[in-house]
């Protein structure tokens, strides 16, 4: 299989997961808010954060193996034997340090977390020690799933992602049947819910730790590589840059969520938990197509095909921001229906914390290629920490407004300035670090997605003017702003030879 086709195989297969994942998160999200009630919910959101400390460096050290394999993979293109034995490096180096970090973050971390659930969170006395269980089974999640990071990484990185959505199809179903149960059978569900949650997670990664061995050549344990400091090294450091930028990422998610909680309560933050658990389906969409490109993006800079690599990142940005302002935009015009009908009676600040969400996340898929394309080229000691600086003014800048008695909606614009900030940087490092025009992104890629939504929101707010609010006014919402939508950004957005691959992959599938 060529290389492009793997490519579009990966998008249509974790899309079409993503659109099943979406469908059903739209249902299951109102039966967890029925099951566990307005003040459990939010309490599981802001406690499950507690967390955020190691889902952090999981995340940064994920994303340095995830890039070295990668590399390595290209490096095989042109170096055969050579290439693969050095991916086999990377293997046993990645499987040394995730077993010992996460223990190690865990004997830090747990204690630190207990004590913040006991004695500092605003938690009402009757559900602490719910809580403190919630808290326990996150953790084990985290742990066992940093262990199994290099096994997961190398399906990513020889681009097999299309197998891993048959586990998340099998996994959605079994989560879409637990959470109606406990919709239909009403009692104390927190910590059950935590319990079955952990367990969902745990059961995938374990079949594919086990195939992973088989399938993969490069997942060879070799004990001389096992403490390769060289290799070690260079892991930490990439990571250790990585984190000046997750660092702001991080205070902007786990910092607001307790930011809100002590001066608004559990309640605002049971909006934010909405907000996130709605809106990040647009996240997720996009994720679909991007992480299809990431590997084929470091592939080609370690096989050095440098015009390659900036082509993928451009289309990264421009299908990446696309995806998401499928969902995006026909949900920002019909916000508080869509709310209404998913929960019934949602809480009173979810819908502007769902336009700050949306808002954000269209920011910053504008530039995520450029994103992709400068950590796959390894020289990000710079980009991070501008990264990281403009990030950690999320907190101070929220903390002001908060200060100010401004309400909790300056939060969330808080948020959006910041990420605007992000968007401007990845454009100029990546302008000066891997060529990538900065003019061909404002006149190619921005202009002319600013006014597709600006168009498509126009087509989109039009039944507002003859239908009364309710599910066909959102339906048929819905139905202008894709009918607006697609065909502009076939005609505006995608390059010839971006419809004219289009096109061919179509011809070949038709019988």
């Amino acid at each position: 299989m060529t290389e492009n086709k793997r490519i579009f195989l990966n998008i249509v297969a974790t899309y079409g997961r993503s659109l099943y994942g979406l469908a059903c998160g739209l249902f299951t999200g109102r039966w967890v808010l029925m099951a566990l009630g307005q003040v459990d919910y939010g309490l599981y959101g802001v406690v499950g954060g507690l967390t955020g400390f190691i889902g952090f460096f999981n995340g940064l050290l994920a994303s340095a193996v995830g890039r070295f394999y990668a590399f390595s993979v290209g490096q095989a293109r042109v170096s055969g034997a050579a290439g693969l034995e050095e991916c086999r490096k990377w293997f046993s180096t990645a499987v040394a340090i995730h077993s010992v970090v996460p223990l190690a973050l865990m004997a830090v971390g747990y204690p630190i977390g207990a004590w913040a659930v006991r004695e500092w969170l605003t938690i009402p006395p009757d559900r602490v020690g719910a809580c403190v269980w919630v808290f326990r089974f996150v953790c084990l999640r985290c742990l066992v799933g940093m262990m199994a990071v290099p096994f997961m990484a190398m399906y990513t990185a020889k681009q097999r992602i299309a197998e891993l959505t048959v586990y998340s199809f099998v996994t959605t179903t079994a989560n879409v049947c637990f959470l109606g149960y406990i919709a239909s059978h009403p009692g104390d569900w927190l910590v059950t819910y935590a319990g079955w949650t952990v367990a969902l997670g745990l059961a995938p990664e374990a079949i594919i730790l086990a195939r992973a061995c088989f399938a993969f050549p490069e997942c060879r344990l070799r004990r001389a590589y096992l403490w390769d400091w060289g290799r070690v090294r260079a892991l930490i450091n990439f990571a250790g840059w990585q984190a000046f930028g997750s660092g702001g990422s991080l205070l902007r998610g786990q910092g607001i969520a307790i930011l809100v909680n002590k001066y608004f309560g559990p309640t605002v933050n049971a909006s934010m938990t909405v907000a996130h658990s709605l809106c990040g389906q647009c996240d997720t969409l996009a994720g679909s197509m991007i992480g299809a490109f990431s590997p084929a993006i470091t592939n080609a800079c370690g096989a050095r095909d440098l015009a390659r690599m900036r082509d993928l990142a451009y289309r990264t940005c421009k299908i990446g921001t696309l995806l998401t302002m499928i969902f995006a935009l026909p949900l920002a015009l019909e916000v508080e229906e869509v709310l209404r009908l998913w929960l019934r009676d949602p809480p009173e600040h979810a819908a502007g914390f769902c336009l700050c969400v949306l808002a954000m996340v269209v920011v910053d898929k504008t530039a995520v290629g450029h994103m992709l394309a400068v950590n796959a080229n390894g020289r990000i000691a710079r980009y991070q920490a501008f990264l990281g600086g403009a990030l950690l003014m999320t907190l101070p800048l929220a903390w002001l407004f908060c200060a100010l008695g401004w309400g909790p909606y300056w939060v969330g614009g808080a948020m959006i300035a910041t990420m605007v900030v992000c968007a401007w940087g990845r454009v100029w490092f990546a302008r000066g670090l891997v060529g990538m025009s900065a003019r061909h992104w404002l006149a190619r890629i921005l202009v002319p997605l600013a006014l597709l939504a600006a168009l498509t929101l126009g087509v989109g707010a039009l039944p507002r003017l003859w239908m009364e609010a309710g599910f066909w006014r959102v339906a048929v919402t819905t139905l202008f702003c894709e009918a607006a939508l697609l065909p502009l950004a076939w005609g505006v957005l995608l390059s010839p030879d971006e419809r004219a691959y289009v096109v061919g992959q179509i011809r070949k599938r038709l019988p």
